[in-house]
């Protein structure tokens, strides 16, 4: 039996719809492009609620009612989370495990998978958190990649269900070791044009030039759409709903400065909101909400103090200054290197450029931010005095 939700800011994935906030018009726009048999690639910043809105979308499409008059069929979801998978191999084995899942209740499915991937030697197995079908193969080369997913491609065609494949942090096989990954994916995806595929990613400057770039594989292959922070009235009202069905009230002037403080930010604003519902106060007032505030600060301070020994000296500065000035627009004009003590622009530069690609920080809103809202805060009470 599952475990009852007590606390409705849920922090840890999608559980449900009533936990989700909002993203009605993305959830449409996805229905639409599965229906019209369109490929589209879903980019945002992390933690913003991208993986949340294709589990949403997932959930939806499982539980179409019966009896719906037969306008809307059910489309069977393979789910795939790339983010674990270092090389070709991982990636098979994960497509493999997702498609076991699929019918995991049907024997002759399960034996028609394994079949498929016989000359690739299957070995079924348990995941010992989920108790869900894994399969692992042994792939020595690209042809091995190409071969399995073609043919379990060419089979999943054959079902006589409507499916729709999710490729999450599609950009990491651009990480694989595997040369020209790009090239023998879109050649396989191209031959099955009734399966749309969903690509989304976190990482902009990656995925986005995959799409984009006119000597790319998969260039203009998908409709790119950007997933940005849920509209602020919708995520008050959400607020406002979940503590008044917990007996607790918070008012406008409390949910604004979350929203300030977490730059209305999707995981974020869950964390922030989940700690004061744990707090079991009727009332969530301004005490409260610093008390919170400095208890996000504290808790991460090991982790935030140890980017100085792992970040260069010129680069930790530099994450300093923008986090102080809560974000900067022209990082290499000489007032904002002059006020940081930053030594030069062609230093800064070379600092944005290491930063950026670590991820640390990313150009929001028309200027540099620290990336993570938390370390940003972190960095604004220990340097800033703000």
């Amino acid at each position: 039996m599952r475990n009852r939700i007590t606390n409705p800011f849920v922090t840890g994935g999608y559980i449900g719809p009533d936990y989700f906030c909002d993203r009605q018009n993305e959830t449409d726009l996805l229905l639409r492009a599965i229906s019209s048999k369109r490929n589209l690639t879903l980019i945002s910043l992390r933690r913003m609620g991208k993986t949340g809105l294709l589990k949403h979308v997932k959930h939806y499409l499982g539980h179409i009612p019966k009896g719906s008059g037969g306008k809307q069929k059910p489309v069977a979801v393979i789910y795939v989370d790339l983010m674990p998978t270092m090389n070709g191999n991982d990636m098979m084995n994960t497509i493999s495990s997702a498609l076991l899942r699929l019918k995991q209740d049907e024997k002759s499915f399960l034996g028609k998978v394994l079949a498929i991937l016989a000359t690739l030697r299957p070995k079924i197995g348990y995941d010992n958190l989920t108790g869900q079908p894994t399969v692992e193969l042994k792939v020595d080369s690209p042809s091995d990649i190409q071969f399995g997913f073609d043919h379990l491609l060419r089979f999943i065609s054959e079902i006589k269900q409507d499916m729709v494949f999710m490729f999450d942090e599609f950009q990491q096989i651009n990480r694989y070791p595997e040369k020209n990954m790009e090239n023998l994916l879109r050649t396989i995806i191209q031959s099955y044009p009734t399966i749309p595929f969903f690509f989304s990613g976190s990482s902009k400057h990656m995925l986005e030039p995959m799409f984009s770039a006119a000597g790319r594989p998969f260039y203009q292959s998908a409709e790119l759409m950007y997933l940005d922070k849920i509209p602020a009235p919708d995520y008050k009202k959400f607020i406002v709903k979940k503590f008044e069905s917990g007996g607790k009230m918070i008012d406008d002037k409390a949910i604004s400065r979350i929203f300030t403080w977490t730059r209305l930010h999707t995981f974020y604003v869950q964390h922030v909101c989940n700690l004061l519902f744990e707090a079991g106060r009727k009332v969530i007032d301004q005490d409260l909400i610093s008390q919170v505030f400095h208890r996000v600060l504290t808790s991460h301070e090991p982790l935030f103090a140890s980017y100085r020994n792992l970040i260069p000296g010129h680069q930790f500065r530099l994450l300093q200054a923008i986090a102080v000035e809560d974000g900067i627009a022209q990082p290499t004009s000489g007032a904002f290197i002059k006020d940081h003590i930053l030594t030069s622009a062609s230093s800064v530069t070379t600092s944005l450029k290491a930063l950026s690609e670590k991820e640390m920080i990313v150009q929001s809103e028309n200027k540099w931010v620290v990336y993570d809202v938390f370390f940003s805060r972190w960095l604004q009470y220990q340097y800033g005095n703000k």
